[in-house]
C-alpha cells in the first residue's frame, strides 16, 4: 500500500464559455480502492494529480497542507470537493509540485512490485541509528544519512562508480553525475563521489535502494543491516 493525497475530478462543465471543474481532494493508502469508490458515483472521473507525503511529514498532515493551498485557487469548497474556474486547477497543482513528489500510478505499482522482492522489515515511523554495510559499522542521524553513507560504502569498494547511475525508477533517475543533479527532486551529495541521489524516499525506499546498489554491484542483500533506535 501506499500513501497519497490525490486529486480526482468529478465533473467538468462549461457555462457561457466559463470552463468550471468539481475535482475532490482527499488521501489514499489504496488509490485504485478509492477510483473504484469514486466510480460506482460518477461515470466520467479522471485523476488529475498524485502526491507523496514528505517523509518526515504523515498522510493526514500533507492532506491538511494540500487542501489550504487549494482553498487559495478554489472558487468555492464543499468538505473534499473543491470548485475551480478556467486555469486555478492548473495553478494550484504546480504550487503542490514545489512542496511534494507528484507520483503516477505506474511508479506506485514498481515502488509497491520491489517492496514485494526486497523488503523483508518495514522501517516506517522508526528513525536509524547505525547501518552496518560491507563489514563496515556507521552511525547516522537520519534515513537520508543512511542512503548517503550505504551508498558510499559500496561505491568505495568498486572500480566503476558511474554505473550506479544505471539503477532508475520507471519515471525517474536515482542517481546522477553532478552536472545533472537538476534533474533529481532532492539531490544530496555521495560523499567522496562527483555522483549525487535522490533523497526524497521514505525509510523502506531508503532499504529498498541500497538493496539495489548492492545487487548492481554482485554483493549480496545479507551485507546490509539498518539498525533503528526503536530496537535499543
Amino acid at each position: 500500500m501506499t500513501d497519497v493525497v490525490y486529486a480526482v475530478r468529478i465533473s467538468n462543465l462549461e457555462y457561457s464559455g466559463l470552463k468550471i471543474m468539481d475535482v475532490k481532494i482527499g488521501k489514499s493508502t489504496n488509490i485504485d480502492n478509492t477510483l473504484s469508490q469514486y466510480s460506482r458515483g460518477a461515470r466520467n472521473i479522471e485523476l488529475l494529480d498524485m502526491w507523496k507525503p514528505n517523509p518526515q511529514k504523515n498522510l493526514s498532515t500533507a492532506e491538511k497542507g494540500v487542501h489550504e493551498i487549494a482553498e487559495k485557487y478554489a472558487y468555492n469548497k464543499q468538505s473534499e470537493k473543491f470548485v475551480f474556474l478556467q486555469g486555478g486547477y492548473q495553478q494550484f497543482a504546480e504550487t503542490v509540485n514545489k512542496i511534494l513528489k507528484n507520483t503516477t500510478k505506474a511508479e506506485i505499482e514498481e515502488r509497491e512490485t520491489d517492496t514485494e522482492d526486497t523488503e523483508s522489515v518495514n522501517y516506517t515511523g522508526t528513525t536509524p541509528a547505525i547501518i552496518k554495510i560491507l563489514g563496515e559499522t556507521h552511525e547516522v542521524d537520519n534515513w537520508t544519512d543512511t542512503l548517503q553513507t550505504g551508498v558510499a560504502q559500496i561505491l568505495a569498494e568498486v572500480d566503476d562508480q558511474e554505473k550506479v547511475t544505471e539503477i532508475e525508477g520507471r519515471t525517474r533517475s536515482y542517481f546522477v553525475k553532478k552536472e545533472r543533479q537538476s534533474d533529481l527532486v532532492s539531490p544530496k551529495q555521495i560523499p567522496e563521489t562527483e555522483l549525487y541521489v535522490e533523497s526524497n524516499f521514505s525509510a523502506n525506499d531508503v532499504n529498498r535502494v541500497i538493496q539495489k546498489v548492492l545487487k548492481k554491484y554482485n554483493y549480496e542483500e545479507e551485507k546490509l543491516e539498518i539498525f533503528t533506535e526503536e530496537e535499543n
